[in-house]
């Protein structure tokens, strides 16, 4: 009998020991099922661990970003190759980008001073102040990657509290010159333009200095100033559309000339410009303002015009004051300055008429820098870029700009040209050797002109610039 019972045990402790080893194996394999699963599909773990992205600039690629310790990315360098917007590459385990500032802007790209130097900006507000400025739009270019830097202080309109904004237009006074120069070189460029050529060939009347009769006058003289053609009483008083007196009238007259003849002598002259203004009109058979919108605006993509009506966007014009800031030009006064409708008949447009904006107007210096150094553009080709830069001696000028060497830049090269009018001061200047440069139109401010011709406030703000954005 206890023989029976101690088998009776034997089995059952058997038994227990199957069954407790069936439920562990049972109970191993749905953990490990469920381990198996999590590592499939598990939404609840990736909320929970991801780690959120800072906050980047607009112009950054923004990444997920899961390293704890990223290392940190290295500054773009300088290039004299143009930069190329690829799609930036994504690593198996992107970085976040450093804290720092702002890069500056890439190709075609557009960025404020205030936003990528704080600094800067508050030294250039500091000059606009001092100066008692109404309004200032400031460009900083760089022509060949195509970045631009602005800067805007102050009001398009001080009684409707307007403030200046990147796309305000301005009258930029004889900063002008420099497009109807343009507009003289696509011509050149077409074959329908010889610069050396007598200008009575192209006007239809015979303009000659009764000084000097035998000596022509070719458009190359009146782009230098050399032309002897000066601004007499008689043209300052024609300087609307309502002039009765035409372009060749005024040539007529023995008192537009200086004694001396074609080609001696410099001497600055608004009239010269709206001779060369109207001879462009009578080569092309359009007024100087299509010429220049149909050659330049248009396939630029700018909105601007020597004929202010004619300006698509006519809301953001800047109003002028003088240095009391007592409206001088109001945009309504602005837009009433038309054309006469008879080719080569206005003196008031080519010389200093034109109203654009200054982000618009460095554009086009930076296409003439990109041409001359570099390849055709769609609107002029090399060589006419090139023939703009040539330089008169002694007097340093060339067609809508002037040259000036170690100012600036110690061992380099400046084109510039200012303008005035009204109480507007506007100025550009540009290196000769990287084509980057700045541009700057002012209104209202209380400034003087330095001994080599620059506008001391213009010459202030962009040399303020130039010293903490040109490389």
């Amino acid at each position: 009998m206890k023989k029976e019972k101690s088998k009776l045990k034997t089995v059952l402790l058997i038994a227990n020991i199957f069954i407790s080893a069936t439920i562990t194996i049972v109970v191993l394999s749905n953990v490990f099922s469920r381990v198996d699963d999590t590592s499939v599909e598990s939404p609840d773990r990736t909320e929970e661990s991801a780690v959120t992205a800072p906050d980047l600039p607009s112009d950054e690629p923004e990444y997920e970003i899961e390293p704890p310790d990223p290392p940190e990315t290295e500054e773009p360098e300088d290039s004299d190759e143009p930069e190329v917007e690829d799609e930036p590459e994504v690593e198996d385990e992107p970085t976040p980008a450093p804290t720092r500032a702002p890069a500056p802007p890439r190709e075609g790209e557009v960025a404020e001073i205030a936003m990528i130097n704080p600094e800067l900006a508050g030294m250039l507000d500091e000059i606009s102040t001092r100066f008692n400025c109404a309004a200032v739009s400031l460009v900083f270019f760089d022509s060949e990657v195509g970045s631009y830097y602005t800067y805007q202080f102050g009001y398009a309109d001080i009684a409707a509290r307007r403030p200046v904004e990147v796309d305000t237009k301005f009258r930029v006074a004889s900063l002008s010159k420099l497009i109807t120069a343009i507009c003289a070189m696509v011509l050149v460029d077409e074959g329908l333009l010889d610069l050396d050529e007598d200008i009575s060939t192209y006007l239809g009347y015979q303009v000659r200095n009764p000084n000097s009769p035998n000596e022509p006058i070719t458009a190359r003289m009146l782009s230098h100033h050399t032309s002897s053609i000066f601004d007499s009483d008689a043209f300052l008083a024609s300087r609307n559309a309502n002039s009765s007196r035409s372009t060749q009238q005024l040539l007529d007259a023995g008192s537009s000339y200086r004694s001396r003849g074609p080609g001696s002598r410099h001497e600055y002259s608004n009239f010269g410009f709206s001779v060369l203004g109207a001879v462009c009109e009578m080569i092309s058979g359009k007024s100087l303002d299509t010429l220049a919108r149909d050659a330049i605006f248009d396939p630029m993509g700018i909105d601007a015009a020597y004929v202010p009506e004619h300006l698509k966007d006519t809301e953001n014009i800047a109003a002028i004051y003088n240095e009391r800031h007592s409206m001088t030009r109001s945009v309504r006064q602005q837009l009433s300055v038309g054309e006469s409708g008879v080719l080569g008949h206005d003196q008031h447009l080519a010389q200093g008429n034109l109203t654009i904006s200054v982000l618009d107007f460095a554009r086009i210096i930076a296409m003439l820098e990109v041409s001359a150094r570099f390849a055709d553009t769609l609107i002029l080709s090399r060589d006419s870029v090139r023939e703009m830069h040539v330089i008169g001696q002694p007097h340093r000028y060339g067609m809508g700009m002037r040259y000036e060497h170690g100012t600036f830049i110690p061992d380099g090269g400046i084109y510039w040209h200012t303008g005035s009018l009204g109480g507007t001061f506007a100025q550009f200047i540009y290196s000769a050797q990287d084509g980057r440069g700045v541009v700057v139109v002012t209104t209202g401010a209380s400034t003087g002109r330095a001994a080599n011709g620059m506008i001391q406030v213009c010459t202030e703000l962009s040399t303020t610039a130039w010293e903490h954005l040109r490389p």
